[in-house]
């Protein structure tokens, strides 16, 4: 696994899924309104929060994706659900907003990391509890101890099963490293934010040294141990950093370092390797402005393989890219 918080704190689907959610809330809002509102009652209150949802459901689309954008823009659609809730004049109308409400809480569960989707849940419970006390219809404690077991319960089972998935899609299993795909994923992310801060970005490529005589001699689960243990320790070396670790191959790996430059990123091969399990080249690549992904995983595998023909006394060669 990758030694940052978890890979995704966006929103998973998109910001399409947000935004049509918004969608759906408005639309949910606007049926409500059949049977929810007394002939006497204003309709302003559920026109003015659909045409917040609507607004909302834009704003998606077009605000900077930054980490708790989305987050914002969900919790300010349930206050607008909420006050919907206390407008209510009739239990139905005050439970089928509550929907809206869940409906959001298990939208934060499914798409938002825990650190972000815990507060967000918390905050429907309390926007739900606050509307319905201060509703025109009467309180039953049946309805809102039944929409506070609904919501807790959904969104629990909804965000384990999420989160066991992602895991699962994100995570080699052996090693706890990073999947392919999502560790290139991450590598572009720090890639970018290397660009606008400046701060400099060092890529090392690294694979077992003769690792098929590993399994050859030993056993591909002894092969299997050096792999984990090896990881574990590149784990341990970098606690509290926001490297990621990520396998790319068998026994092959890269390790990005944010904020590390090149000497940094050799003393820490250096002094990795020193405590490691068993013996490992490595290649280092820093990143410069112009890179791309793919030209930097590229420049830290030429490195890699330079080092182990170095090694072996053997004429560089060109690796394939």
């Amino acid at each position: 696994m990758g030694l940052v918080d978890e890979s995704m704190p966006r929103l998973h689907g998109g910001r399409g899924l947000l935004a049509v959610m918004f969608g759906v809330m408005a639309v949910i809002v606007l049926v409500a309104l059949g049977w929810s509102v007394n002939p006497q009652a204003s309709v302003v209150p559920w026109v003015t929060v659909a045409a917040l949802l609507a607004a909302l459901s834009g704003l998606t689309l077009v605000l900077p994706d930054r980490r708790w954008t989305q987050p914002a823009l969900l919790a300010t659609g349930m206050v607008g659900l909420g006050v919907l809730v206390a407008c209510c004049r009739t239990a139905e109308g005050m439970i089928s907003v509550s929907l809206g409400l869940i409906t959001a809480a298990q939208l934060a569960a499914f798409a938002f990391p825990a650190r972000q989707a815990v507060p967000l849940v918390g905050f429907a419970l309390a926007v739900t509890t606050v509307g319905m006390a201060n509703a025109a219809a009467p309180f039953h404690p049946m309805s809102w101890l039944s929409v506070m077991v609904v919501t807790v319960a959904s969104t629990s089972l909804l965000g384990y099963v999420t989160h066991w998935l992602r895991h699962h899609a994100t995570t080699d299993d052996l090693t706890g490293a990073l999947t392919r795909r999502t560790l290139f994923a991450r590598v572009g992310v720090l890639l970018r934010h290397a660009r606008r801060s400046g701060a400099p970005l060092a890529l090392v490529s690294a694979d077992v040294d003769d690792f098929k005589g590993v399994n050859d001699t030993r056993g591909h689960h002894a092969g299997d141990e050096v792999l984990a243990s090896l990881v574990a320790t590149w784990r341990s070396a970098l606690r509290g950093s926001a490297a990621v670790i990520g396998r790319t191959g068998g026994d092959e790996f890269v390790v990005a370092l944010p904020g590390y430059d090149e000497a940094r990123a050799t003393a820490w091969v250096e002094r990795t390797r020193a405590v490691s399990p068993a013996p490992w080249s490595a290649g280092i690549a820093v990143a410069t402005p112009d890179d791309s992904v793919p030209d930097l995983l590229r420049r830290a595998d030429a490195a890699l393989y330079a080092t182990k023909h170095a090694r072996a006394g053997a004429p560089r060669e060109q690796h394939p890219a």
